[in-house]
């Protein structure tokens, strides 16, 4: 019964999409913009493809816009994210594409001067239904020394996290991925709940909690160049949970085998039943710090929970118009949770 149910979840996918915009943005610090957009085949595309990937760079006046070759291919490309790697200048894309209405798959493509490096596919499954994607990047590793000693060396890692759907249920996941001159030597798998902590508390929440907003893992600000910091939920305990994640080298790049690293675990909003549509992003003030906001944004607001001193607000909304921009009401909601 399960996977009949996401059976006909995949079939309700693209319909969704129609609705809202598929987009990731991404500003670098020499200024310029990446926008990847998912889009309908209005024609311009083969006849076998739903909907393409188009990346457009915008360095000041210049605005320049090309269709990513590897979504050119049958089927439905969508929920595109973005990564900036400063070092080589290269941009990675990490999207999920359904070739038909019972399986889909992850890709991972890289883009650098000007040219797309053929796209990997991470994981293609039937009966998955992945979305909530999220990615990062970390430019060393610890590596195993002679005297069996770790050490910091140069390694370019792209971390990447989603929500599952399968027949069996549903959970947050992760990848890890080894890149060497703008393409993928080595990747691993794993349930984000690997790395918690067996016997974690259960959250008791209202009867018209929405656990949609269990369902946004992230990579958060806080990460540090070996290791990234996850946030994740838990439909089992109804909470989220935080991690680190800390790669090593010793003849491969991997996740140290039974690596339980543990982290905060604190129950979701208990009372929470907003229906937020669209990406659920996440603030934290470092990777010490104990504050943390959760926001949705549409055209007309932006929504925010904060979480402080282990409790939750109510919703927040602030109104988005000519006064208030989107993004000026995330720097505002930014702002407040780094403030002392």
């Amino acid at each position: 019964m399960k996977r009949l149910l996401i059976l006909f979840a995949l079939f309700l996918v693209p319909a969704a999409l129609f609705a809202q915009a598929d987009r990731d943005v991404l500003l670098i610090p020499d200024g310029t913009l990446y926008t990847i957009d998912s889009e309908v085949n209005n024609g311009i595309a083969p006849p076998q493809v739903t909907q393409f990937l188009r990346l457009t760079v915008q360095r000041g006046n210049d605005i320049q816009s090309s269709m990513v070759p590897d979504s050119l291919t049958e089927g439905l490309h969508y929920r595109p994210a973005l990564a900036y790697d400063t070092e080589s200048k290269t941009l990675f894309a990490f999207w999920l594409r359904m070739p038909n209405a019972m399986s889909s798959e992850l890709l991972l493509a890289s883009y650098a001067n000007g040219k797309w490096q053929k796209a990997i596919s991470i994981d293609s499954k039937p009966f998955h239904l992945r979305y909530n994607l999220r990615i990062g990047i970390t430019r060393r590793v610890a590596t195993l020394q002679k005297d069996g000693t770790y050490s910091d060396l140069p390694a370019l890692l792209v971390h990447a996290v989603w929500w599952e759907e399968t027949g069996d249920g549903e959970e947050a996941r992760y990848a890890l991925m080894s890149v060497e001159s703008g393409s993928v030597t080595s990747y691993e798998l794993h349930d984000l709940a690997e790395f918690t902590v067996p016997g974690d508390a259960v959250f008791s929440v209202d009867a018209n909690f929405n656990n949609q907003i269990l369902k946004h893992p992230a990579i958060l600000d806080a990460s540090t160049p070996d290791s990234v910091d996850v946030l994740f939920g838990d439909l089992r305990t109804n909470a989220f949970n935080r991690v680190t994640i800390h790669p090593i080298a010793d003849g491969r790049i991997h996740i140290p085998i039974g690596a339980h690293p543990g982290g905060p675990h604190f129950g979701a909003p208990a009372s929470f039943s907003a229906g937020w549509s669209g990406r659920v992003s996440t603030i934290t003030s470092g990777r010490e710090g104990t504050k943390l906001i959760l926001y949705n944004a549409t055209p007309n607001t932006v929504t925010y929970l904060l979480y402080a001193d282990g409790a939750w607000s109510p919703v927040k909304s602030l109104a988005v118009g000519d006064r208030l921009t989107a993004d000026g009401a995330v720097a505002a909601i930014t702002r407040m949770v780094n403030a002392q």
